[in-house]
């Protein structure tokens, strides 16, 4: 990388947003759940969100306490915690990335990649597996 632009803790909400969204999920706020955002399968009037999305901040500090109360949060939800870790991609390795993994944002435009990690327990296990899209569907009744 030739220079390092700092972004803040909003940019990387917004590339993460940004990230899902490509994916396929509705991202919503994840403020009542305790998370920075909630992702969905379908319409929230359709179904439940299946995950919650913990943004680890721009200086990288990942806090064990955060993850243990969001774990335990999710759970009493029945959700999934995924973390995401917010990257930017030297110019040299783009053309290793796939163009859907990654997520173009700012002035001058940077590239960024969003590295995921799912926490899961027993008591909210992966609803997906057999869903080909690999997206949730739990159904509201």
């Amino acid at each position: 990388m030739s220079r390092h632009i700092n972004i803040t803790n909003s940019d990387h909400i917004s590339i993460t947003r940004t990230h899902f969204t490509n994916k396929g999920y509705r991202v919503h706020s994840g403020l009542q759940f305790g998370c920075e955002l909630v992702l969905y399968a379908d319409e929230p009037g359709r179904v439940h969100s299946d995950f919650c999305v913990h943004v680890v901040p721009p200086d990288g500090n990942l806090d064990f306490r955060m993850i243990q109360t969001l774990t335990r949060l999710v759970v009493s939800t029945g959700k999934t915690l995924i973390v995401a870790h917010v990257k930017e991609v030297a110019e040299e390795i783009v053309e290793d990335k796939k163009d859907d993994m990654l997520v173009t944002y700012g002035e001058p435009p940077r590239r960024y990649v969003v590295e995921e990690l799912a926490i899961a327990t027993e008591h909210a296990p992966f609803r997906h597996k057999n869903v080909m899209k690999g997206v949730g569907m739990q159904i509201k009744h």
